[in-house]
């Protein structure tokens, strides 16, 4: 079968038709009109209880430890019957987790849900500002935090209103009124029972904290419904890759869908794939206590791993290992990459590594719970530099700078309106104000726009926009055109004021190891592909990689202070 555009999208439309498992139908959700996946399930809490059917298999892989099944669930069910009854956490309190990706995050999170609360994952890599002003922010009950995380806040807890279990605390650690173990949380909960209070799609179950790039984060509140639409997605998503390609296959000696987790599980993207999927899919993952590309390798060997997700860097750090080739990772039959731009080589790289695995990208946001767009396997092969195709339960439309909705192919900022999209931020009503237009499309800031073929594209983001001399200049196109250089692993395009264009371009690029370019070379590169006004005035080529947040995307404003500090070197 010869798989095109117009395949897909017919191939979509009889997979969602009425009678089918995908089929789609509106309803109302909090007073608005939707489309939802029919089917799905209702709560959060119907697919956690759910997943307690696959008992002794296992579960979670990290630093020499297994849970079962059956084992995460005694210990989510114990820490439950802990936060009901001596913390008093019930429905809509938030409770906020802050540690790595562990074992004791996923049992923190499931145990919180069921007895009703509001999660909050905090990121782990913040400061004691940050973490302290998540924590006040949502007004948190109560943190479950690892000894990291809770020795930057010692200080401050007196002045927070929250109780604190600490995992992996150590022998020096002195427990305080409000300070418990988790490990004595859950030895006290083993044999308690709990309540698990009614819950309703309509209700609030998680609120993600954005990366931060512009100030401190703002909350996104989600719904249960948000949860398992998205959750659905995946799995049609899956099913339709499965209807065009048929089914893939396990090799290298394989048996059950096993990934690796190299994302931050309080990010969308990582606590989707890394938790809630796989307990409701029975799928093994493998964690690791921080990204060891050596490390990943004997995991994969080792683990029979199926499944990377990551961003391009942590991706190509992988396959340019040096002892690569050493390690069998035959297993992989499934690679994506997304949030930020492809290095230059980097398919080829994936294609020589690992043979012909099923390659997906996609764009989702926090505030859609990361849906958006997406393709895997031969969708991908059709288009691989575009976004994916949009979802079934995504409404999009492409505005002018008024506000104007533009014709089909032009490109203009993308708005979204969905099931998956937040009711808005928590308490922050003068930002909900700027997110949602007045006829209740989400305003996305980002830029893009849908080609002939269906597939969506994303060019730029409204904030970032460059106005030099008149003419509107989008960074991302420069970004892309740079990253078609092989000698290029990072690069980030802003604007700098000046007195006589308004605004010039820089560029700031950090390279491959191993490789030599200079600034005349990489000007001479971007000028045959780009118009001349859109070649950037500066170039400066770091020594260092360059910073990122907590969702792995390079953190732009923190690039712009240090090149405006100087701590980058102009060529």
């Amino acid at each position: 079968m010869t798989v095109t555009s117009q395949l897909i999208h017919d191939k979509i439309r009889e997979i969602t038709s009425p009678g089918q498992f995908f089929e789609l139908e509106d309803r109302e959700v909090a007073g608005r009109r939707v489309r939802v996946y029919k089917h799905a399930p209702a709560t959060l809490i119907d697919v956690l209880q759910a997943s307690r059917a696959h008992g002794a298999a296992d579960f979670i892989v990290y630093e020499g430890r297994r849970l079962s099944f059956d084992r995460f669930f005694a210990e989510a069910d114990a820490l439950a019957a802990t936060l009901q009854r001596e913390h008093g956490i019930g429905k809509g309190d938030r409770v906020a987790i802050a540690m790595r990706n562990c074992p004791e995050w996923s049992v923190a999170f499931t145990a919180a849900a069921l007895v009703g609360a509001i999660v909050v994952p905090v990121n782990s890599w913040g400061k004691m500002e940050e973490l302290r002003f998540a924590l006040t922010d949502c007004g948190a009950r109560c943190l479950v935090c690892d000894a990291p995380r809770y020795g930057l806040l010692a200080e401050v807890h007196d002045l927070l209103d929250v109780d604190v279990l600490v995992a992996g605390a150590g022998a020096e650690f002195r427990p305080g009124p409000r300070v418990h173990t988790f490990e004595g949380a859950l030895a006290r909960g083993e044999s308690g029972a709990y309540t698990v209070p009614p819950a309703g799609p309509d209700d609030p179950s998680v609120i993600l904290y954005t990366s931060g790039s512009t100030g401190f984060p703002k909350g996104v509140l989600h719904r249960h419904i948000a949860i398992t639409q998205s959750l659905m997605n995946m799995y049609f998503l899956g099913f339709l890759l499965a209807q065009l390609e048929g089914q893939r296959e396990f090799r290298g000696g394989a048996t059950r869908e096993t990934p690796i987790l190299t994302v931050p599980l309080f990010h969308a993207t990582g606590l989707l794939s890394g938790l809630i999927l796989p307990l409701q899919t029975a799928q093994k993952v493998v964690m690791m206590y921080k990204w060891d590309s050596s490390k990943a390798l004997e995991l994969i060997e080792r683990e029979k791993v199926t499944g990377f997700t990551s961003v391009p860097a942590i991706l190509k750090d992988l396959l340019s290992h040096p002892d690569f080739d050493r390690y069998d990772t035959s297993s992989l039959i499934r690679v994506s990459a997304a949030g930020a731009a492809t290095p230059a080589g980097l398919p080829e790289l994936m294609s020589e590594k690992l043979g012909d695995p099923s390659r997906s990208t996609g764009y989702g946001m926090t505030e859609t719970m990361a849906v958006t767009s997406t393709m895997s396997g031969v969708v991908y092969d059709l288009s691989p530099k575009s976004a994916g195709v949009v979802s079934p339960i995504i409404d999009i439309r492409f505005v002018d700078g008024a506000g104007r909705e533009l014709p089909p192919g032009q490109q203009g900022e993308i708005q979204l309106r969905s099931v998956v999209c937040t009711p808005g931020y928590w308490e922050k009503p003068e930002a909900n104000a700027q997110l949602f237009t007045q006829d209740g499309w989400m305003r996305t800031g980002d830029v893009g726009l849908i080609d002939g073929d269906g597939f969506l594209h994303i060019t730029g983001r409204t904030k970032e926009l460059v106005i030099r001399g008149g003419e509107n200049i989008y960074p991302g196109e420069i970004e892309d055109v740079a990253y078609r250089h092989p000698a290029v692993q990072e690069a980030v395009v802003f604007g700098v004021d000046d007195p006589r264009m308004g605004e010039e371009l820089a560029l700031v690029c950090y390279l491959r190891p191993g490789t030599v370019l200079d600034a005349a070379t990489l000007r001479a590169h971007l000028g045959e592909r780009l118009a001349a006004y859109k070649v950037p005035r500066y170039i400066a080529l770091s020594t260092m990689p360059l910073p990122r947040n907590a969702s792995e995307k390079l953190h732009k404003l923190n690039v712009k202070a240090a090149f405006l500090e100087g701590h980058y070197r102009v060529e």
